[in-house]
């Protein structure tokens, strides 16, 4: 079984019944909530893999894994997956549609890592710098992270710059090392 082309049409499936439904922005949130949930709660996919708890114990946990407050859409697409027992499939299914959604919307992930909190108006200007060079739009994920003790990394669609200081010191204690290692 091909789970990666199963996910595909399923999260096609779903984009086109939120179109029709004109929810397509609703069911996107919903669709990152839940990923976020299954990337937090390790536990919630393998409840959803557990073969003892009923259907309508696994509807309830994608349901309350969102907040319990899910649009039709959500609720009807989380059906069809019970149905046809698609549950091990959906952080998969998830996935595939947020991709779907973002190359239809022409929008960009992107992972900002500092030391400290960034201000606002430090992140609309790196926001706009890529925007202005790549097109479309940045969705800016934020995550303060003390170990790279200043500057900054920032990774938008599979492409990384490190400005940090951890990052810096990694590269001289490389360079050191290499030099060293050819004296000997």
């Amino acid at each position: 079984m091909n789970t990666g082309l199963i996910a595909v049409r399923y999260a096609t499936a779903l984009l086109e019944f939120a179109k029709e439904a004109n929810l397509v922005e609703t069911v996107y949130d919903e669709a990152k909530l839940l990923t976020l949930m299954f990337s937090k709660m390790g536990r919630l996919r393998h409840a959803l893999e557990n073969p003892v708890i009923s259907t309508a114990e696994k509807r309830k946990l994608l349901l309350n894994a969102i907040g319990g407050k899910a649009s039709k859409v959500y609720e009807k697409f989380t059906d069809l997956l019970l149905e046809n027992n698609r549950e091990s499939l959906v952080q998969n299914i998830m996935l595939k549609f947020i991709d779907l959604y973002r190359k239809e919307k022409n929008i960009r992930y992107g992972k900002l890592v500092t030391a400290y909190p960034v201000s606002q108006k430090t992140e609309k200007s790196l926001i706009k710098l890529i925007t202005d060079k790549a097109g479309g739009t940045l969705e800016l994920e934020k995550v303060v992270n003390p170990d790279i003790l200043g500057g900054f990394t920032l990774e938008v669609e599979g492409v990384r710059w490190d400005a940090s200081v951890s990052g810096q010191l990694q590269q001289i204690r490389n360079e050191f090392t290499e030099r060293n290692s050819k004296i000997v």
